[in-house]
């Protein structure tokens, strides 16, 4: 299995990995040592929870686990602007639909992700066939 790929340039970081939990790990502590190096200001809290919830979905939900698919994150800061780039090579899906759901079931085993990423103020897009994620979020 390929290992983690971490490409770190000025004012971004990408990290390239197969589907794995454990990468998700890897991915989620290099990116947050970046932020911290850089000592870009945010919420590190909320940060660190939005990328585990946008990994995961991609690992679990687009890649089906399949650690022969890979997940790439880009963490970029472009003037007050903090934005994530998340892509899976799963078939995507109905994001339109995922997100005309106003609630989402209190003991429902998935689909609460996709909301909380507004709900910590991060503007949320995808791609057409829903395998790209985009957030953005002004910081101070």
């Amino acid at each position: 299995m390929q290992d983690i790929i971490i490409k770190e340039r000025p004012a971004s970081i990408t990290c390239i990995f197969p589907s794995t939990l454990l990468n998700v790990d890897k991915s989620v502590n290099a990116i947050k040592k970046f932020i911290i190096d850089k000592k870009i200001c945010c919420n590190l809290f909320e940060l660190i929870y939005i990328l585990r919830e946008a990994l995961n979905n991609a690992v679990i939900h687009g890649n089906r686990n399949n650690d022969a698919l890979q997940v790439e994150c880009t963490v970029a800061l472009e003037h007050d602007k903090l934005s994530i780039v998340v892509s899976d090579q799963g078939a995507g899906f109905d994001w339109r639909a995922h997100l005309l759901k106003k609630k989402v079931p209190t003991d429902a085993s998935s689909g609460r992700g996709i909301h909380s990423l507004s709900h910590y103020g991060f503007t949320v897009s995808y791609n057409e066939s829903g395998n790209t994620l985009y957030l953005t979020k002004k910081i101070i």
